[in-house]
């Protein structure tokens, strides 16, 4: 398995982008990188600190602007990206040309419970502490963001989503 870039890993926060993409890398022998911890490097503050100074907007273009330099500077690694990454900015298409696009596509409910469970206040797109109301807030952006996910290279279904299965899936993409 060899991409002259990377591996990009896209969906909604709590779908594993983080958590499998180390794993991912480390088993293929790539660099991880997670694409909020470089905004958070470059800006000296934390994303949820980025919004409330700056905005979405602004976030938005900070976020473009250090995927672009990654694409151009990095190769071979794995990147996870911020949940609303693919959805601006042509930045799908960057992806898409740069390299390997694998959405992680969660059920509304287990997203809720691991968002809960990290902290909704390490989330700045999202409002609700109750589950149900949270659960409701993810559907809705699901509905938004799905087209843009729905772009990737590679998709895969599942609440138990594993190394193994993203590994298979890009060995089945390649034949």
């Amino acid at each position: 398995m060899n991409f002259r870039n990377g591996i990009f890993l896209t969906g909604l926060a709590g779908s594993g982008k983080s958590t499998l993409g180390k794993s991912l890398a480390k088993r293929l022998g790539y660099k991880f990188i997670d694409l909020d911890t470089e905004i958070e490097k470059k800006e000296g503050m934390t994303i949820p600190e980025v919004f409330k100074r700056f905005g979405e907007g602004q976030f938005r273009i900070f976020e473009r602007e250090t995927l672009h330099q990654l694409i151009a500077v990095e190769d071979h690694f794995v990147l996870a990206t911020g949940g609303g990454t693919p959805c601006y900015h042509f930045n799908m298409d960057a992806m898409n040309e740069a390299g390997m696009t694998v959405y992680l596509d969660v059920a509304p409910g287990d997203l809720a419970l691991r968002i809960i469970e990290e902290g909704v206040e390490s989330r700045p797109m999202f409002k609700s502490y109750d589950h149900v109301d949270l659960i409701q807030e993810i559907r809705e952006m699901k509905a938004r963001r799905e087209e843009y996910y729905e772009l990737a290279k590679i998709k895969i279904r599942d609440n138990q989503i594993s190394v193994e299965m993203i590994i298979s899936k890009i060995n089945e993409s390649k034949d």
